[in-house]
């Protein structure tokens, strides 16, 4: 849509080809229907939020279209916007439908021409480039064409992952696609108990089969029927795919206090036993982890909850600070691409010029959004990237068509 708007502004006819029946779904469904549309802060410093690779070909895009510009085209539409504390920007009304609705009204006053239940079944080209693109028996020639069509996770919403074959068809490489920003099915599922707890405050840990920590991120981490989710699990997911894919088995744990060492909470333990020894581990226990949780991690340890602070013996208090930093909870078993919020892998970047979006392998094709080689974190990031390289991509297939035709 941005792209469309962008080079329909420029002067160009443009044509918008959507598959479903309405515009934006994915849209409509993001941030539980209220859409983190961007984050705040400055644009380098959202930059620096993804992987190396991906920061220096987002940085021309980043500067021609910003967070700000995207907030201000929202308001020119009567969409006010507002930012929460963490950085994430939300509409006031928190309707992800106003967004919708504010990028349709911007493509219709420049000039697009918008058909939905238009799923494209191919893109033709020739030696010279791009010809054209067919939607069912009708074939639309054109010597410019944008991919804008998104990645391959929530099938339901149409992003099916035709993109990336219809590049590879024409020429170009596909990165591997991963899931990204997705929950993680564990083996064994938590306990029913458990469904519906959230660890506040503190980290997930990936573990290889010796133990050792292979990732980790500091974020709230909730347990549902099929294993984990939340800000934690999905801002890991990506890191442990590939990490699955050079070992057998990978193990979650819980850091609880992951401002804490070992040291600080032993000394801690120490301290009440002086002055409240008579507290019971499990009323100590409450204060530091979910309340639901006291009695699993009680008994993996092997320690009655009802034992009194001083009644602790040393190996006790050792294992209770050593589970409280790093307290399994299951293996791996599945992440699934299609739950992932967004897919990691897709069109490589050195094959798309990152100053004009146009394919290096294929002329009058140009490429945007998901369908790149670009996963960023939660919170407003891979849409700001695909705003910003839809941009850039309908800029540059405006001007080039312009200068075709001078």
């Amino acid at each position: 849509m941005i792209a469309a708007w962008r080079a329909g502004s420029l002067g160009a006819p443009v044509i918008l080809l959507e598959k479903n029946s309405r515009l934006g779904i994915k849209i409509l469904v993001s941030g539980g229907g209220k859409c983190n549309v961007t984050h705040g802060g400055t644009m380098e410093e959202m930059r620096r939020q993804f992987r190396t690779a991906e920061a220096r070909f987002l940085r021309h895009s980043f500067h021609c279209f910003s967070n700000t510009d995207v907030r201000a085209l929202l308001d020119e539409k009567g969409v006010a916007t507002y930012e929460r504390p963490n950085g994430k920007i939300f509409p006031v009304d928190e309707k992800a439908g106003d967004i919708v609705h504010a990028f349709r009204r911007k493509m219709e006053e420049s000039g697009v021409e918008i058909r939905c239940s238009s799923p494209v079944s191919g893109i033709r080209r020739d030696e010279h480039g791009v010809l054209g693109v067919t939607v069912r028996s009708e074939f639309i020639p054109s010597q410019r064409v944008i991919l804008a069509t998104g990645g391959a996770s929530y099938k339901k919403t149409g992003t099916t992952g035709d993109g990336y074959i219809w590049a590879q068809e024409l020429g170009h490489s596909i990165v591997p696609l991963r899931a990204a920003l997705a929950p993680i099915e564990t083996s064994p599922v938590p306990p029913h108990e458990w469904q519906g707890i959230a660890v506040r405050g503190g980290s997930l840990l990936a573990l290889d089969r010796n133990r050792k920590i292979i990732a980790r991120y500091s974020a709230d981490i909730l347990f549902t029927h099929f294993g984990v989710s939340g800000p934690a699990v999905l801002e890991l997911s990506s890191e442990i795919v590939r990490a699955g894919e050079s070992t057998d088995r990978i193990t979650l744990a819980v850091d609880f206090i992951p401002d804490q060492t070992p040291e600080q909470i032993d000394r801690s333990i120490v301290d009440d036993i002086r002055t409240n020894g008579a507290q019971e581990i499990k009323t100590w226990l409450d204060y530091r982890i979910p309340q639901r949780l006291v009695p699993y991690f009680c008994s993996s340890i092997g320690i009655d909850g009802s034992t009194k602070c001083r009644q602790l013996k040393k190996e006790d208090r050792r294992a209770i600070v050593r589970t409280l930093k790093q307290w399994t909870f299951g293996d791996v078993q599945r992440i699934d691409i299609d739950r992932g919020e967004v897919t990691s892998g897709g069109i490589a970047l050195n094959e798309v010029d990152p100053k004009s979006m146009r394919s290096r392998c294929v002329p009058g094709l140009y490429c945007c959004g998901e369908v790149l080689d670009i996963a960023g974190p939660v919170g407003g990031y891979n849409l700001q990237a695909a705003f910003s390289t839809g941009y850039v991509a309908g800029e540059s297939a405006a001007r080039d068509t312009a200068s075709a035709s001078a």
